[in-house]
């Protein structure tokens, strides 16, 4: 995924030592797995997986690689907002190539040399293409509004933030359209992924703390 600056953000650290404590007796086996995060449009997926990535790498001496489900999507950016107003029903998991997450991910972990995987440049509406040799790194993290539904992931750590929670920090990211249709599609992508906190390991509230 190009056009994304993401920080580390010290505010996550609770919730990464609680991961890797979880995880502890996986990682230090070296075991290959996947951690995914999932939740609503802005909720802070992208932070809290690079927060893991960081903190994991330093405890660990482990190199982890991550997945964006965004990288996914069956057409670029602004296409699929363009379908989206034609028709709110399209709004959903079939707009999102999660079966191919599914392969790439169960690739990681079976350690191919040669994984072809999407790669989404936001600034230029276009998905490109990129080659990863799965043995260059030790573990992998998926974020992603559906990420829940992956079976190939280990551990999946959800976080309960609405879009109207979110509604400042998008403004803010300012990559996604803000008005009323963005505003429709959120509501309707926020009735689908509610249903998905049952699926997680690990849940965290709107103040990151840990729901068990």
């Amino acid at each position: 995924m190009i056009g994304d600056k993401i920080a580390y953000h010290a505010a996550y650290k609770p919730v990464t030592d609680f991961v890797i404590n979880k995880l502890k007796d996986k990682l230090n086996k070296r075991q290959r797995i996947c951690i995914s995060v999932g939740g609503e449009s802005g909720c802070g997926k992208t932070s809290l997986t690079y927060a893991l990535l960081k903190d994991i790498e330093a405890t660990t001496n482990l190199r982890g690689f991550i997945f964006h489900a965004d990288d996914y999507y069956v057409l670029p950016p602004r296409d699929t907002h363009n379908l989206r107003i034609e028709d709110f029903s399209r709004v959903g998991t079939n707009e999102v190539k999660l079966n191919l997450l599914e392969i790439n991910i169960n690739e990681f972990k079976n350690g191919n040399t040669d994984i072809l995987k999407p790669l989404i440049v936001y600034d230029e509406n276009v998905i490109l293409e990129e080659r990863i040799n799965s043995m260059d790194f030790d573990f992998c993290l998926v974020e992603g509004t559906y990420a829940m539904l992956l079976e190939n992931s280990d551990y999946k750590v959800f976080m309960d933030i609405t879009y109207e929670d979110t509604r400042p920090v998008r403004i803010q990211r300012a990559r996604d359209i803000i008005g009323g249709i963005a505003e429709k599609v959120l509501e309707i992508e926020h009735e689908i992924v509610k249903t998905h906190k049952v699926l997680a390991d690990v849940v965290i509230d709107k103040n990151i703390k840990i729901i068990n």
